[in-house]
């Protein structure tokens, strides 16, 4: 009598057709990247393996297979991306769909969850340096100006758990990166903290230019509590020469005759009288103070007074001049050009630095300023440039300063792998930090450019990162990884800001899901950057949405950080964020815990009887 048919018997034939499928298809996969496998470090071989079973198993559509699997107990391959065909043979072994070979238990030579995940943390070592104490994922901290890394700065970013600092290339100089440098190693020595720097190199990234500048405008406002209440006068700073904020250059000779008590009357930008209070002497100048706010320019009239009786006549010394801005609101045209020039006094122009770039812009592109905050279309074109219509603003108006991004993320734009500021990043780095960070990497031959540079600098495992923020990066993905894997210390990047502007923020959320997924097919470890608690670092309280994006980023290697006046209380709670969602997950694992909500659980009908 034969065995009956079940529904069960039917899943689990078709679950061993399946399987064996699929088996074909990622070894089907390896055989056709041979070359590709074989060119990368002996080290980094099992993984480029690895990368290729992955590749060929989302190739296919396997969510039925998935839900079936999971339908029987077994694993829905929903946790197998560092270890694909040893996950594919335990499960043929367990359904019987391979034979001999498999069904009685030789899979040990496959590479295993154990050996994926030694080899991750291995990879994550060799980058970042020493596993941080009580978890395993690091934090990266972008540096300030030089001029705001003092030792206080360090040593509270130390003791609140930073492991890695992050130069930008893309500011101030050498000279001011080496000072930070000395700065934090030396602190980071003091407190006895194994630390590792990277500088970020700028890349090429476009940047509007707005031509001209403003007459400077010095604004010193009071300090007044959340129901408008004054707290204290304005307080300020008489110089010779403006040199900071709060400082109002007045005659050189007036400094050293002022005393305490003086006034200095004058009327503001805005046509309203103030009076400044003169207090005692600093080192840079002279303490004034004034019971009102205040918008300086240059050349405003100034009288000083001692007890009521005139003692001199001057003026405001040389402000700095500002940068031109722009004000867009949606259904506002701008122009975009390669002289920052337009005929209309209506249309604004915003000059491109690359100005050959706007022959490959067609008609219907977006056109992305500042990060996303302005989102134009191409409206048309003529000899004076690109007429371009805004669509969206982050608000209305946004205002767009000189020096913001510029993205064509719809137009074929070929850009350069490294420019001047990149070499400068690069020299520097290779003296003074442990690895680089290369932006805008569209394909394979940016990895092996920077590589070479290393190589050739003596320097073959130096630490390189590789930001990952275009469009082409992605279609190119699999060519950039399996060259990254050609290298020794490195990693990859979720550059989420640039990233969201070429892909939009609502593919964003997809995006860095796969990313994840990849890094650990080849066993690298991922960055997870752009934003993070950022409203905390700015204004010392975090928002409800960017605590649960810190929750969520403890599923990458490394989160970064980028800076702000209260970056040391972000820093304490991403790493309180991480240890506590450590005890919980880890990558994509659910980990079970005892859980306090579960101990409070009573019987159903153990409630106490009532007294009759």
């Amino acid at each position: 009598m034969g065995t009956p048919v079940t529904d069960t018997t039917v899943r689990l034939e078709t679950l061993k057709a399946d399987i064996r499928e699929v088996l074909r298809a990622v070894d089907e996969e390896a055989a056709r990247l041979a070359t590709r496998i074989e060119t990368v470090l002996p080290r980094h071989r099992a993984s480029a393996l690895n990368l290729a079973h992955y590749i060929g198993l989302r190739k296919r559509d396997v969510r039925r297979m998935q839900l079936d699997l999971a339908a029987l107990g077994l694993s829905s391959l929903g946790r197998s991306e560092g270890h694909v065909r040893n996950t594919l043979c335990q499960l043929a072994a367990w359904l019987g769909a391979a034979g001999d070979a498999t069904a009685s238990g030789k899979v040990e030579h496959e590479f295993d969850w154990a050996k994926a995940e030694a080899l991750l943390h291995e990879n994550t070592r060799h980058l970042f340096g020493p596993q941080p104490a009580g978890r395993h994922v690091y934090i990266m901290v972008t540096a300030p100006d030089n001029a705001e890394a003092t030792a206080p700065w360090a040593d509270e970013i130390l003791k609140a758990g930073t492991d890695v600092l992050r130069i930008n290339g893309a500011h101030e100089t050498p000279a001011a990166w080496a000072a930070t440098v000395s700065l934090f190693r030396s602190r980071a020595a003091a407190l006895r903290r194994g630390v590792r720097i990277f500088v970020d190199m700028p890349g090429p990234k476009l940047r509007g230019e707005i031509r001209g500048l403003y007459t400077g405008v010095l604004h010193l406002p009071r300090k007044k509590d959340r129901l408008g209440r004054t707290l204290m006068p304005t307080q300020l700073l008489l110089v010779a020469r403006h040199a900071g904020p709060a400082q109002i250059p007045v005659p050189r000779e007036w400094l050293a005759r002022l005393r305490p008590g003086d006034v200095i009357s004058l009327t503001d930008a805005g046509g309203r009288e103030r009076k400044l209070l003169v207090g005692g002497a600093a080192p840079e100048g002279v303490r004034a103070e004034c019971g009102r706010s205040l918008y300086l320019t240059s050349g405003i009239a100034l009288e000083w007074r001692r007890k009521g009786r005139l003692r001199a006549k001057g003026a405001i010394g040389r402000l700095p001049r500002e940068a031109k801005d722009v004000l867009l609101s949606p259904g506002d045209e701008f122009l975009l050009n390669a002289t920052g020039r337009s005929k209309s006094r209506k249309v604004p122009a915003i000059a491109c630095p690359e100005p050959e770039l706007l022959a490959a812009v067609r008609l219907g592109d977006r056109v992305i300023l500042d990060d996303g905050k302005v989102a134009a279309i191409v409206a048309s074109r003529s000899t004076e440039g690109l007429l371009c219509r805004v669509l969206s603003a982050l608000k209305s108006p946004t205002r767009v300063r000189s020096g913001k991004g510029l993205a064509f993320p719809d137009s074929p734009v070929a850009r350069g792998a490294l420019g001047p500021q990149d070499e400068v990043a690069l020299r520097f780095a290779l003296e003074h930090a442990d690895g680089v960070e290369v932006s805008f990497v569209n394909s394979g031959r940016d990895v092996a450019l920077v590589a070479r540079r290393l190589r050739s600098a003596g320097r073959p495992e130096f630490g390189m990162v590789l930001k990952l923020e275009t469009r082409e990066a992605m279609r190119n993905l699999p060519e950039i990884l399996f060259e990254a894997l050609r290298y020794d210390a490195v990693g990859i990047m979720i550059a989420r800001g640039d990233l969201a502007v070429e892909l939009s923020f609502e593919r964003l959320a997809e995006m860095q899901e796969e990313l994840l997924w990849f890094g650990e097919a080849c066993h690298l470890p991922v960055i997870w950057a752009t934003q993070v608690l950022d409203t905390l670092a700015h204004t010392g309280v975090p928002t409800r949405a960017e605590v649960t994006d810190a929750a969520m980023s403890m599923r990458a290697e490394c989160v970064m950080l980028n800076r702000g006046p209260h970056i040391g209380a972000a820093v304490r709670t991403l790493a309180d964020i991480i240890c506590k969602m450590e005890a919980h997950q880890y990558k994509k694992r659910s980990l079970y815990r005892p859980l306090a909500l579960a101990a409070g659980a009573k019987p159903e009908g153990n409630a106490p009887e009532r007294k009759r």
